[in-house]
């Protein structure tokens, strides 16, 4: 059984399917001396870093009042938020259980949570190969961290070492590239090659630069070339161009033996196979990204559409139609974001759409609203270019804020023949539970089985998303009671889904029941028998990743 990590833990509690390693935290006594720190930080040309939560500026020996009038007016800044070590933009995987709030007196606690204990900040392959084979020396209990946007608690850990990517920065941009180990005479495709620390936004103004698009996120500060990239990646583009691992020719990253590898469908095909769409960290530490690019759009369409039910009675019927809705829109080559209420509202984007391409998609919408008892409206937008898209609607939502997700693919399948079940379960959890629609499309991918994401992907329309969330000063019955019905709503969802049902990685429960099948499906074996050959002694371990011995109870 895993040793429940430090009392100071007592944030959230884990259990264990194997132990493969001893880890160690600061506060054991394997945890190394500060002589041996302070050495191993002059190796490294003293990029090691004393992490501590976001607000530890505004509290006892920490206190600086020029930092914490910066934290208090930058708290759900996501820029400010990605750029600190310790800081995490969900804040209940900085803080766990525990206390140091932003708000709250100079003199009140201020404890680690789960933020680790030390961490590298690192600007070079350099750093971080010095960092990984420290760790694995040492025994010690490894986190990686980019920006800090995990809905998992992979990237945090109490009396964790980290190693911190943010700070690798770069973006070359090429109009042929060639994978290392291609055989002789392929054709170059255009491309960019990205940094491990880069984040969406500053790729979209680059891309602009070189009037190009990146198959890339829907938020501003989400990194380029990390967990997005690994859990899948979702994208606007995806309905024409796949998910963000279709468009990965080459990934360069530290291994568990602290080598800088290149790695593509030629160097080691399985690998290559496993970094796109395994999840999390569990693979080594990415220290840069090759993405192919495509030519930029003449326009971008976005059609905004909300359907609402004026009475009770009306309530199902719209539910329930929007799911087929929303099927004729991905047809019609849409993808967008959206949510329910007492109706359906939605954002649909379309590069080069027309009208006659929108009037086609939404006809179940419109016919929809012309019944008794619902109200439609319905505009579209032209953009002239995607980056113009992205300064009127990309964000990043629920920063700094207590917030857990789950989610669930939503099949043709399911839209069409399931949708009482899901209606009956969003009635009966209330519509603060309703789910919302963090992505929604068909992902189009001519090599669908070349990636190791869960294979229903090929066959989704959206990933539907619900969660909770609390008050800093909410008490912990409440919390744990919240955290148990995220778990029995990922049941409920599961059996509607069925055995082949499955879930968006970046976005799901932390605490998802069935996580091997649920995250993989089938492919769950094949990568297990490729970490334990790449990582055979778990130095890279995270939550419900795969091989994982960690895995994190409500």
């Amino acid at each position: 059984m895993y040793k429940i990590l430090l009392l100071i833990l007592a944030c959230i509690s884990y259990a264990s399917v194997a132990q493969s390693r001893k880890r160690c935290k600061f506060g054991d006594a394997c945890w190394p001396t500060e002589e041996t720190w302070n050495t191993f930080n002059n190796s490294i040309s003293g990029r090691l870093v004393r992490t501590l939560p976001s607000a530890a500026v505004c509290h006892a020996q920490n206190y600086n009042a020029t930092g914490c009038d910066t934290a208090r007016a930058q708290w759900d800044n996501s820029f400010w938020r990605t750029n600190q070590t310790g800081a995490y933009t969900a804040i209940v995987w900085e803080l766990g259980n525990q206390q140091c709030f932003v708000n709250s007196s100079r003199s009140a606690p201020c404890q680690p949570g789960l933020v680790p204990h030390y961490s590298v900040a690192a600007t070079s392959v350099a750093d971080i190969q010095a960092a990984v084979k420290f760790a694995a020396e040492k025994d010690l209990y490894l986190v990686v961290k980019n920006t800090g946007h995990d809905h998992l608690g992979r990237s945090s850990g109490p009396g964790a070492f980290s190693i911190w990517t943010h700070n690798l920065k770069g973006r070359q941009w090429t109009d042929s590239y060639v994978v290392e180990g291609a055989p002789k005479g392929t054709k170059g495709v255009p491309a960019v090659t990205l940094q491990s620390g880069e984040q969406w936004l500053d790729v979209y103004l680059a891309a602009a630069q070189q009037r190009v698009i990146v198959v890339g996120g829907h938020a501003r500060t989400v990194g380029a070339a990390g967990g997005w990239l690994t859990g899948g990646g979702h994208s606007a583009w995806s309905n024409k161009y796949g998910l963000g691992v279709d468009n990965v020719l080459e990934v360069n990253l530290v291994d568990a033996r602290g080598k800088h590898l290149t790695i593509n469908q030629y160097t080691d095909p399985d690998y290559f196979w496993a970094l796109r769409g395994g999840g999390g960290s569990a693979w080594g530490v990415i220290t840069s990204v090759t993405y192919r690019t495509y030519p930029e759009p003449g326009h971008i369409q976005v059609a905004a559409l909300q359907i609402n039910a004026t009475s009770n009675s009306t309530l199902r019927p719209v539910l329930k139609a929007s799911l087929a809705g929303l099927v004729n829109m991905t047809d019609a080559g849409y993808t967008g974001y959206g949510y329910f209420s007492n109706g359906f509202s939605a954002l649909f984007v379309r590069p080069n759409g027309t009208e006659e391409d929108l009037l086609k998609g939404s006809v179940a919408f419109r016919e929809l609203g012309e019944l008794e008892g619902t109200s439609f409206f319905m505009f579209n937008l032209s953009f002239p270019s995607w980056i113009a898209y992205c300064d009127m609607f990309l964000q990043d939502p629920n920063i700094a804020q207590n917030v857990m997700d789950s989610s669930r693919l939503l099949t043709t399948d399911m839209a069409l023949h399931k949708a009482d079940a899901i209606i009956d379960m969003m009635l009966e959890f209330g519509p603060e539970h309703y789910p919302g629609f963090n992505f929604i499309g068909k992902v189009n991918s001519a090599r669908r089985n070349e990636t190791s994401v869960h294979p229903t992907w090929r066959d989704s329309r959206a990933v539907m998303s619900f969660g909770t969330d609390w008050e800093d000063d909410a008490p912990e019955a409440e919390k744990q009671q919240k955290r148990l019905q995220l778990v029995e709503m990922s049941k409920r969802w599961a059996t509607i889904a069925g055995p082949e049902g499955g879930s968006y990685i970046n976005e799901a429960n932390p605490f998802e029941p069935n996580w091997e099948q649920v995250f993989w499906g089938s492919n769950y074996d094949r990568l297990v028998k490729i970490k334990k050959a790449r990582d055979p002694t778990n130095l890279f371990v995270c939550n419900r990743c795969v091989g994982t011995d960690m895995v994190y109870e409500p």
